[in-house]
Parts: C-alpha cells; sequence; structure tokens
C-alpha cells in the first residue's frame, strides 16, 4: 500500500519512502514511530502509547523519543516551529496531522457487499479484506478497542465471511463472540471490538430490457 503526504511517499509493504521523487532512508525505529501515527491520524499518540510500541519493556529516557522525532520531522522535511506533518501535543504526545491519500487503492465499483460504520461505508472487495486500525489494512476501523489487524473478511463466490485475527478484544457477531470463520448474511451486526459494523448486501441490478418497435411503430420487448 502506498499513502501520499506533503512531497512525500510512502510505500508501507516494501518500507520506501520517497521524498521530492528521491527515496530517504529510514532507520527501524523511525519507521515504526511513522507507521504508528499513520495508523491513529489523526488521534494524539500518548508517550507511554509509543514507548510501548517502540520500546517494549525496555526503559528509554525522554530524549530518546524526542531525538527520533526530531531525526524523523528532518526526514520528512517538517520541522518543530512550523509542524505541518507531525504535531507535538504539548506534555502528552504526537499527532499526524498532514492530509493523507491512498495511491493504487483497488477498484470496489460493483462491490456487492459492504460494512456500515459510523455512517461511513467500507466497501468489500473480493477476496481478503483484513480490517483493522492499521495503515496497511484494505478496511480502516479506526477505533480505540480495534487491533491493528482485527479480523478478515473474504468474499468468495457471492458469499461474506469474517474471522478474528487473534485480536485483543475479539470479534462478534450480533452479540457472539466467534472463534473460527464465520458465515455473514445481509444486516448481522459485526463488532470488532465495541466498534459495531453492519453487513450490507446489495442486490445485483438487472440489465436493462431493450424495446423494439414493429412495423407499425407499436412498441414491443
Amino acid at each position: 500500500m502506498e499513502l501520499a503526504f506533503a512531497d512525500c511517499m510512502l510505500n508501507l509493504s516494501s518500507r520506501r519512502l520517497l521524498r521530492g521523487g528521491g527515496e530517504v532512508a529510514l532507520e527501524p525505529k523511525m519507521f515504526m514511530l511513522l507507521e504508528l501515527l499513520l495508523e491513529r491520524r489523526p488521534a494524539v499518540v500518548t508517550y507511554d502509547e509509543i514507548d510501548a510500541r517502540l520500546w517494549p519493556k525496555v526503559y528509554v529516557a525522554r530524549t530518546s523519543l524526542t531525538r527520533l522525532v526530531s531525526e524523523l520531522r528532518k526526514a520528512l522535511g517538517d520541522s518543530p516551529s512550523n509542524s505541518q506533518i507531525i504535531r507535538t501535543a504539548y506534555k502528552t504526545g504526537y499527532a499526524f496531522a498532514a492530509n493523507v491519500t491512498q495511491l493504487g487503492e483497488p477498484q470496489r465499483e460493483g462491490s456487492i457487499f459492504s460494512l456500515l460504520w459510523n455512517d461511513r461505508v467500507l466497501a468489500l472487495v473480493e477476496g481478503e479484506n483484513i480490517a483493522g486500525r492499521g495503515a496497511d489494512c484494505s478496511v480502516i476501523v479506526d477505533a480505540m478497542t480495534v487491533s491493528r489487524r482485527h479480523a478478515r473478511f473474504t468474499v468468495s463466490a457471492g458469499s461474506a465471511t469474517v474471522e478474528d485475527l487473534a485480536s485483543t478484544n475479539g470479534t462478534f457477531v450480533n452479540r457472539v463472540a466467534i472463534a473460527s470463520a464465520f458465515a455473514l448474511k445481509a444486516d448481522d451486526e459485526i463488532a470488532l471490538g465495541k466498534a459495531l459494523l453492519k453487513l450490507r448486501v446489495a442486490s445485483p441490478v438487472a440489465p436493462t430490457e431493450a424495446l423494439t418497435r414493429d412495423v407499425t411503430g407499436s412498441r414491443r420487448v
């Protein structure tokens, strides 16, 4: 998946950052921080949450994070005095502030399955659809109780299933926790943690019948 923001383009799968057409090297911790801020955008990610992702079970001085943010800002062409990409939340943490465009999204026209979440329609494409908070998910549900990779929706031969991906808060269908792939039907309620989605199934559009005219000018089907 490729994400574009400011004059940057980030490929999450290949872990490559391009800025102004040239490649910018990112150290592993810098990439992890950028990925985390993108996942949670536009919410503020606290110092403790960043420490838990970047340095689990290891104590690091706050200056280590400050230095890492400074280096990441420099790589992105951002600055603390005029931060357009990484915003500082005073004594709290950091947030990703730039507008992000997802490039090369799969074509979803004609999809008969979709999920309704908070008045947003999330289309499901044929094949695998990973739902979660992660920036690399095809179905992004940015809610606090949703895991980075929470569940897998699979669309095949006119049917849809959902499967939990060892999420922290579980996946439920019509308020019942699921332990394996579960076949879905129209209007089923799927909860990813506490984030509630509803499956919508569109009826295939029937072809329009063509009318012809006989020699008298009368219409006939």
